[in-house]
C-alpha cells in the first residue's frame, strides 16, 4: 500500500436514494452512514477534504447525514441524470459509487460491482437490462478502480472482464443494521401467524433465487400447522393468480419495514436460503442478527459469507431441504443455536468494518497501488 494522501473532494453517487431497497440499495445506505459515523468522529477525515452525496432530484428526503453534505443536482433522473448531472457536478472529485453503475465519462471514480449476474443468469433480466448492463459494465471494468462485495465475486469479476484478481478490492455487506433493531410484532397478527411456527424467506422470487425448490421442498416436508412466509416483491410470473391458491399453509407478505421484516427474522422457526447464485447474500446474516437458524443452499459464496453457522443442502436437492425443514421444527426453540460460530459471523461482517475499507482505499495514493 502506497502513502496516504488527501483528496481534495469526494463526491458518492447518491442515486440510490432514489431506488427501492434491495440488496445493493441497502449496501449503499448502510455503508455510507458507517462513513459518515467515522468522518464525524475523526476530524483528520474532513479537514482539508470535502464530502458530498449528490442526489438526483426526488430522493429520500428522510436520509440524513452529519458530516457529510447531501446535494441535489440536475433536473432528471435514472441513468441519464447519472451520465450528464452526476458527472458535470462531480468531475473534478474523486468520484465513489457503490451500486454497479457510474458516469462512462469520468475519468477517477471507484465503482463497487455487486455481481456479474447478467452474465451468469441472463434468464433473470429483460433483453434491453441485460444488454445495457453488459456493455456498461465491460466500460467500468476498463476505465475504473473496482471494488466488490466478496471474494466469490472477486474471482467472478476477475474472470469475466480480465482484470487482475487483486485489482479489485473486497468490501464486504455488514448485517449490524439488524442488531438491536426494534421489532414489530404486530406484524405477526396481521399475518395471522404464531412465533416458531413458521419458516421464513425473504428475497425477491428471481429465478436465481430458487424458489420453487424452497416451494417443493416446504410441501414434501408435510409439517402440521407449519407455515413458510415470503417477503419480498411478488412477481406475477412466480405466483400466477391469487395468493389463495397457494393455500392456507404459504403466508405472501410483500412491503414490510425493517421493523417488521426484524421481527419476522427473530420469530421465525428458521430462515430458508435457497440462491443458486448471489454476489454476496444478506438475508442469512440479518437472520443471524435477530438469532434466527438459518438453512442455506450450498454454494460458494454462501459458505463465504456463513462459515459453519448454518445448516446446508444442494440447491436442487427438494428433499434433503426437506429433511433439514423436518429437523428444525423438531428442534428445542433455542433461538441461536450454534451461537459462537454466529457471533463470530456477526462480528466480521459490521458496516463500521466496510466503511474502514473504503477509507483506507480512499486515502492511498492510487499510483503506489
Amino acid at each position: 500500500m502506497g502513502p496516504k494522501t488527501i483528496p481534495k473532494s469526494i463526491t458518492i453517487n447518491g442515486r440510490f436514494l432514489t431506488q427501492k431497497i434491495s440488496g445493493v440499495q441497502r449496501y449503499s445506505r448502510e455503508l455510507v452512514k458507517a462513513l459518515d459515523r467515522i468522518i464525524e468522529n475523526e476530524p483528520n477525515y474532513r479537514t482539508e477534504t470535502r464530502w458530498r452525496l449528490i442526489v438526483p432530484p426526488g430522493a429520500d428526503t428522510s436520509y440524513r447525514l452529519n458530516a457529510i453534505h447531501i446535494e441535489t443536482v440536475g433536473n432528471r433522473g435514472g441513468h441519464l441524470w447519472e451520465q450528464y448531472d452526476l458527472f458535470r457536478a462531480s468531475r473534478r472529485d474523486r468520484l465513489i459509487n457503490l451500486g454497479n453503475s457510474a458516469p462512462l465519462l469520468h475519468r477517477n471514480k471507484f465503482v463497487i460491482i455487486h455481481d456479474v449476474a447478467v452474465f451468469r443468469t441472463p434468464e433473470n433480466f429483460g433483453w434491453r437490462y441485460r444488454t445495457g448492463h453488459k456493455v456498461m459494465g465491460r466500460i467500468i471494468a476498463r476505465d475504473s478502480d473496482l471494488g466488490t462485495v466478496s471474494q466469490f465475486s472477486q474471482a467472478e469479476i476477475s474472470r469475466v472482464f480480465c482484470r487482475p484478481r487483486k485489482s479489485i478490492n473486497v468490501i464486504a455487506n455488514g448485517c449490524d443494521h439488524l442488531l438491536n433493531r426494534a421489532t414489530d410484532d404486530v406484524v405477526l397478527h396481521e399475518l395471522d401467524i404464531e412465533r416458531g411456527k413458521y419458516f421464513l424467506f425473504v428475497g425477491n422470487p428471481t429465478p436465481n433465487k430458487n424458489l420453487g425448490v424452497l416451494l417443493e421442498a416446504f410441501h414434501r416436508a408435510q409439517i402440521p400447522r407449519a407455515r413458510l412466509v415470503l417477503v419480498g416483491s411478488l412477481d406475477s410470473k412466480v405466483f400466477p393468480g391469487s395468493p389463495a391458491a397457494y393455500g392456507p399453509n404459504i403466508v405472501l407478505a410483500p412491503h414490510r419495514t425493517d421493523e417488521e421484516v426484524a421481527s419476522l427474522y427473530a420469530n421465525a422457526k428458521a430462515f430458508v436460503f435457497p440462491s443458486l447464485y448471489e454476489g454476496f447474500g444478506i438475508p442469512p446474516l440479518e437472520a443471524m442478527a435477530q438469532g434466527c437458524p438459518v438453512i442455506a443452499a450450498d454454494i460458494p459464496v454462501v459458505r463465504e459469507v456463513c462459515g459453519e453457522a448454518a445448516a446446508y443442502f444442494p440447491p436442487t436437492d427438494p428433499d434433503t431441504l426437506a429433511e433439514l425443514l423436518c429437523h428444525h421444527w423438531n428442534m428445542p426453540p433455542d433461538r441461536v443455536s450454534q451461537g459462537e460460530l454466529v457471533i463470530k459471523r456477526i462480528e466480521k461482517f459490521q458496516w463500521s468494518n466496510s466503511a474502514r475499507s473504503l477509507l483506507d482505499l480512499i486515502f492511498t495514493d492510487r499510483t503506489q497501488q
